[in-house]
């Protein structure tokens, strides 16, 4: 439960109460039973939300959940394998007091929503 509270504490988007924080969390701790990592989980879980999530935040994070087998590969990929390099976070919109936080081409624009209010 720790690592989906301090998921919701580092990105308050993703921050879950109640049943799905129970649900999600007793997923969680069968995955580090399995040997699992809280970094590997962690890295699984905080992956951008969609800009529109048309679902709660916990179907969200219980779908990504539902992805991970119980239990860690042994197998170690060749450098041909290794895994593509983290796709850098697009910088946010700030508009709406700072709860816009739609994709903008860099730091310091806002989206066109935000841009076109008076």
């Amino acid at each position: 439960m720790e690592l989906l509270l301090e998921l919701g504490r580092c990105e308050p988007r993703m921050a879950l109460a109640g049943k799905p924080l129970t649900d999600q969390a007793a997923r969680v701790e069968g995955l580090l039973a399995g040997g699992w990592t809280r970094d590997a989980l962690t890295g699984i879980l905080s992956a951008p939300l969609p800009e529109k999530i048309t679902r709660s935040v916990g179907a969200v994070l219980a779908a990504r959940l539902t992805k991970v087998p119980p239990f860690p590969s042994a197998h170690r990929p060749a450098p041909s394998e290794a895994a593509p390099a983290p796709r850098q976070a697009s910088p946010e919109c700030q508009g709406d007091d700072g709860l816009c936080r739609r994709p903008v081409p860099s730091a310091d624009r806002l989206c066109s929503e935000c841009r076109d209010q008076p």
